[in-house]
């Protein structure tokens, strides 16, 4: 049996996992009405329940990624989810009821003798639809925030790791009140029709093209939200840079999950008088991080493979892997020099391939960058620190890292998120509770104050005021 869900058929099962959305919606909403946000107490027990949970199931979760991968090394998993989101949620537990604590604003002498104070509420019922590259990361990270700040949550896991999507759902329903945090399962259809739901707060991870339609659904309920968008993150490679720790620096980011990393380096900006010692540096790095295809994360779709295989087609391309590897594995390189409208320098590549171009002076490379749309993360390698400010100075984007690529994202107190076309809203940590909570501004009045003068029927005493407020 066949429905029509946004002039899509829609099947059985679908129609099954729709039916258990807006039943997992309706049981966070009634809660939320009835009894509120969450109390700090009940706060730390939900985050010490998921906490357990985690750590409970932690390989099983490397072993179903795995699976929904074809391969992903177990360690890459405990270090990029398990451990980030352990360490996620002791670093709120431990601030959130310093961060929930009411703050007391000054409001000047003119209003004197009233105060104000402005307390922080939760936003309401949170919603979180999360991508397939990190499965666990990203749609717990968002959660861990929105129940730090009070909230009920709903969870979207990504259809494209229905493994770890499944062992989410039963792990977190047996540890925690579906009133408070609900996984719910299905395909696009499901995403889609959580994003027309009359969510207080949503938070989508993915891609700009479908970051537009996100936005325009919760337009309709004007429901506030949180786009992580991604885009093509540059590394500017400076002159004088230590070009072996810079090459192992970003092939470790870069070649992290096959490259299906939000933050990895999408292209480089080198010095054109170097470009031979640095490709031969990341060759190295490459074949020293990954002497064999052990630790190295497999693609999961075969068109991906496909869109791959395009984008570096009739380019000079340069193996970065001293030995072939098969499928469901692809061939890691270096795209060098690639014109400046392939596909492969217009769309965000997520995956396996890094462009490398070259400059002649700083201002190029800046000017490169700025000439595009602002980047979730601009990377920056070398040794002068004026060079440095210079760079940080004249580009923008979501975040900046120097000398270093990808671990910004592990770091709770370094908020995350993009800007313009990579994204807006931020959360990790403290930047995760306010994006959740609403900051209320509440005015106390004293029993007499002088604004009594400012009332009509105005007078003389109301001119000696005004003469003295616009003095």
């Amino acid at each position: 049996m066949t429905a029509i869900f946004d002039g899509r058929a829609v099947d059985s099962a679908s129609q099954r996992d729709l039916a258990a959305l807006h039943r997992a919606y309706a049981g966070l909403r009634e809660a939320f009405d009835r009894d509120g946000g969450l109390p700090l107490a009940v706060r730390r027990e939900t985050l010490r329940a998921l906490r357990a949970a985690i750590k409970r199931d932690a390989e099983a979760y490397a072993a179903a990624i795995s699976s929904d991968f074809g391969v992903r090394s177990r360690h890459e998993t405990l270090l990029a989810e398990i451990a980030v989101i352990l360490d996620a949620i002791d670093y709120s537990a431990a601030r959130m009821g310093r961060w929930a604590a009411p703050s007391r604003p000054s409001l000047g002498w003119r209003f004197w003798p009233a105060h104000g104070r402005i307390l922080k509420q939760p936003r309401g019922v949170a919603g979180v639809i999360a991508p397939g590259n990190y499965p666990l990361h990203l749609a717990l990270l968002p959660a861990i925030a929105a129940l730090a700040a009070g909230c009920r949550v709903l969870v979207k896991p990504s259809e494209l790791t229905p493994q770890t999507a499944e062992l989410m759902q039963n792990s977190l329903a047996a540890a925690i009140d579906p009133t408070i945090l609900s996984v719910v399962l299905g395909d696009a259809a499901v995403s889609s029709a959580m994003t027309h739901l009359p969510l207080d707060v949503l938070l989508f991870t993915g891609s700009e093209r479908v970051g537009h339609l996100v936005m325009g659904a919760a337009a309709q309920n004007l429901t506030p939200v949180i786009l992580e968008l991604g885009g093509k993150s540059p590394v500017i490679i400076d002159r004088g840079a230590d070009l072996a720790q810079a090459a192992e620096a970003i092939i470790s980011g870069k070649l992290m999950n096959a490259g299906q990393t939000c933050v990895a380096p999408d292209y480089l900006l080198v010095p054109r008088e170097i470009r031979d010692r640095i490709v031969e540096k990341l060759q190295t790095a490459a074949r020293k991080l990954y002497p064999d295809a052990r630790d190295y994360t497999s693609i999961a779709s075969d068109n991906a493979r496909r869109r791959f295989q395009a984008l570096e087609a009739g380019l000079d391309v340069v193996p970065l892997f001293g030995t072939p590897v098969a499928a469901p594995h692809y061939r890691p390189a270096l795209v060098l020099s690639p014109p400046l409208d392939s596909a492969i320098m217009q769309e965000e590549i997520f995956g396996p391939l890094l462009p490398v171009l070259v400059y002649d002076t700083l201002d190029e490379a800046i000017g490169f960058v700025r000439a595009r749309p602002k980047p979730l993360v601009l990377y920056w390698f070398g040794k002068n620190p004026d060079s440095r400010d210079y760079a940080l100075a004249k580009t923008a984007s979501g975040s900046a890292v120097i000398n270093d690529t990808v671990l910004q994202v592990a770091i709770q107190s370094l908020p995350f998120g993009g800007v313009g076309r990579s994204g807006m809203g931020r959360y990790h940590g403290k930047a995760g509770f306010d994006a959740f909570t609403h900051e209320r501004p509440v005015l106390y009045q004293a029993r007499f104050s002088p604004t009594v003068f400012l009332r009509p029927p105005f007078g003389k005493i109301t001119d000696v005021i005004l003469k003295f407020l616009t003095r």
